[in-house]
């Protein structure tokens, strides 16, 4: 029984279940309550209260029917259920908009209270997250440690410094991280700080930053040792963590587990109710001296149907959506001395020929853009749409083009896809074991763990101080899709399916000095119905460009 629950990404409380078993037919409720499809109109984790009132019929079940119509309902409960404060925009049947960043929604003056406002948000959202989980709802208030720290400092002040007291309090606390440091033991510190509202103050109603320091030990023997170790070594700066460890008798907190927000274990997956496929690429680059357009235009050819082998035509007929991660054109002043790589020097021009390629492709597949940092835009995330007045070439493909900000979280067919460009890689890079450009896909898994797009806040990755952190991932995707490494790698994580879809330019000067070898002309699809995913190549990488 709740095995079956689990699989169907239902989590309980042990009193709910205590509860369940005591009933006459648990298994009758269970099946009723799984057999719902959409799951998410349950909450994260079932409450004795909650079961009593689905039983006696107090909570509307709603038509298990599969339904285009579910697209829209499904944008509505996740608003509801993770408290986004993100409009929702229907664009179409087969296209719901859960999140993209506009220009009217993006806007900040820059001061103060502004970063503040970003990372309070931040860390409310992804506590709540935790709040749902099983393992983790039990965590303490930073109020209820700070407590508990100076209630064993008073212990140890009424004990003798020879003999001190040895209980222990096993402790969780969420918070996000401030510091990270290495100890002369060669232990990892990790200061985090949390926004929490004091009792029995005359401000109680205020929120007050808080801040715990916990010592994670990295010279534990055996495999839980080593986990700890790892996991410690890729905490990174900004980031929401929860600890979970216990306070000594001097009421120091030593962890003895770093638990990430992470993915689901078990859920729904969502599918498309018929044979489609989506095609991801990204970082064209068009307008550059290194911009592959005989590759581009043999991929546009085959999108068409051109000298195609009989045994593709079926499934080219079946692609309707083509997703750009962004870096659409080469850009102007991108970094030092761009201009000799340029063989367009005009951002307008680059658009205007994109444009008359993209128009080639049949009007039966939807195109869906987003801004990528080479983009006319501003560089700070969330990126709104490439504006009008650069890429109007683009606009004027009318309703076969779609521009959205970076990121966006879109429902396609009843696939939750967030697309983003993927800047945040060059923070990872450096900060992730195992992480390079190379292999995007270790950062992409890690930033999903994390439930984050780009937690570092002053590194490489520039990040707009907004009353809202646009970068939360509030909803568990089914499919996720980067570029900006330049390399073409899929993999999956807790049925995630992650995408980074290379380029169609070569490799630069720029590139070599930054060690990034890309993989140009490789597309990459997904039949959005059965998750199989597939790639083509439209590049021989043998041949000089």
């Amino acid at each position: 029984m709740l095995k079956k629950l689990v699989k169907s990404g239902i989590q309980i409380s042990p009193d709910a279940l205590d509860f369940l078993l005591g009933l006459e037919a648990p298994m009758s409720v269970v099946d009723s309550l799984v057999g719902q499809r959409n799951v998410l109109t349950h909450p994260a984790v079932l409450s004795r209260q909650y079961l009593t009132e689905w039983i006696t019929g107090e909570i509307e079940k709603k038509d298990p029917t599969p339904t285009v119509v579910q697209i829209e309902s499904l944008s509505e409960i996740i608003e509801k259920e993770h408290e986004s404060g993100f409009p929702q925009v229907d664009v179409g049947p087969l296209i719901s908009v859960l999140k993209n960043p506009t220009y009217d929604r993006v806007g900040s003056k820059g001061t103060v209270d502004d970063f503040l406002a970003l990372f309070r948000d931040r860390y409310h959202r992804i506590k709540r997250m935790y709040a749902s989980r099983v393992d983790t709802h039990d965590a303490l208030s930073p109020v209820a440690i700070e407590m508990k720290q100076r209630a064993a400092a008073g212990r140890l002040v009424r004990t003798s410094e020879a003999q001190p007291t040895p209980r222990r309090s096993s402790v969780k606390v969420i918070g996000i991280v401030k510091e990270k440091s290495v100890s002369k033991a060669q232990n990892i510190v990790v200061n985090i700080e949390a926004w929490e509202k004091r009792p029995n103050r005359r401000d109680e109603e205020e929120e007050h930053s808080i801040e715990i320091v916990a010592v994670v030990p990295t010279g534990q023997e055996g495999e839980k040792g080593r986990q700890l170790s790892e996991k410690a070594s890729s905490i990174m700066l900004d980031e929401v963590v929860c600890i979970s460890g216990y306070l000594d008798e001097r009421g120091r907190m030593i962890a003895d587990d770093i638990i990430l927000p992470d993915i689901p274990m078990s859920r729904e997956v969502g599918r498309a109710q018929r044979d489609v496929y989506a095609a991801f690429i990204s970082d064209i680059h068009c307008g550059s001296n290194e911009f592959l357009e005989d590759a581009f235009d043999l991929f546009i050819d085959w999108l068409r149907g051109r000298d195609v082998d009989s045994s593709e035509k079926e499934m080219i007929r079946q692609i309707r959506y083509l997703l750009i991660a962004g870096d659409l054109v080469d850009g102007i002043g991108v970094y030092p001395e761009q201009r000799s790589d340029l063989a367009i020097p005009d951002i307008h021009a680059q658009y205007a020929l994109l444009a008359e390629k993209l128009r080639r492709i049949p009007e039966e597949v939807k195109i869906l853009c987003i801004p990528g940092n080479h983009d006319a835009g501003r560089q700070a995330l969330p990126r709104p749409p490439i504006a009008k007045e650069f890429a109007g070439s683009l606009y004027n493909l009318g309703d076969r083009l779609m521009m959205f900000g970076d990121p966006c979280h879109l429902v396609i067919e009843g696939v939750n896809i967030i697309m983003t460009h993927g800047d945040s890689l060059d923070d990872l890079v450096t900060s992730i074991p195992g992480a390079s450009y190379e292999k995007p896909t270790v950062s992409m898994a890690a930033l999903l763990r994390k439930r984050h797009l780009a937690p570092i806040y002053g590194g490489k990755t520039e990040l707009a101080p907004l009353h809202r952190d646009w970068m939360v991932i509030d909803t568990p995707p089914d499919l996720i899709h980067f570029g900006h490494a330049h390399h073409n790698e899929t993999d999956a994580y807790r049925s995630v399916q992650i995408i980074n879809s290379g380029t169609f330019q070569g490799q630069t000067e720029f590139m070599r000095k930054q060690g990034i070898k890309p993989t140009p002309g490789i597309v990459t699809l997904t039949n959005l119905m059965t998750r199989k995913l597939e790639a083509r190549v439209f590049y021989d990488s043998s041949t000089p460009s």
